[in-house]
């Protein structure tokens, strides 16, 4: 009698390098490309560019529906900043993207989600939240008020 084959279950830690470095390769029109996750120095330089998608991602913050219906609306309402984060993460030229056809620029765009969406999110989020906060609100609670009164004293 044959036995039931259980699937393989994912070394601990085997993810750890996606997680550090999400990367995306694949081949779109013609060429090799992989669109990697800006780093640090160069997600900073880049905000000014970023700003406006993330103001627009804050929009769809507890709003019904996937994520990848905001990422397609925040895309086609800055495509002109998409297009240019696009180019810098996979290395290539601004027009190169700008002749992607609707199959392979869709195709770059999730690759490009896939790597730089929690620099959006993560950015969008934080700035959502600093709005809900009170105004005036501070991290720490006040101080208790000095006593004000003396203390009672025995009559004798």
């Amino acid at each position: 009698m044959a036995k039931k084959r259980e699937p393989r279950k994912a070394a601990a830690g085997s993810d750890d390098l996606e997680v550090l470095h999400p990367e995306r390769t694949a081949v779109i029109a013609g060429r090799k490309i992989t669109v990697r996750e800006y780093g640090f120095v160069e997600g900073l330089r880049l905000q000014p560019k970023a700003e406006p998608i993330v103001a627009a991602l804050q929009g769809f913050i507890g709003v019904e529906g996937t994520i990848l219906d905001a990422v397609l609306a925040v895309a086609a309402e800055h495509a002109d900043a998409v297009v240019q984060l696009l180019a810098v993460a996979a290395d290539v030229e601004k027009e190169w993207v700008e002749s992607l056809g609707q199959a392979d620029g869709h195709l770059l765009l999730m690759m490009w989600w896939g790597a730089n969406g929690p620099f959006y999110l993560r950015r969008a989020a934080l700035q959502w939240l600093a709005a809900q906060a009170p105004a005036g609100a501070t991290s720490t609670p006040p101080s208790s008020a000095p006593a004000t009164e003396a203390p009672p004293t025995s009559a004798g």
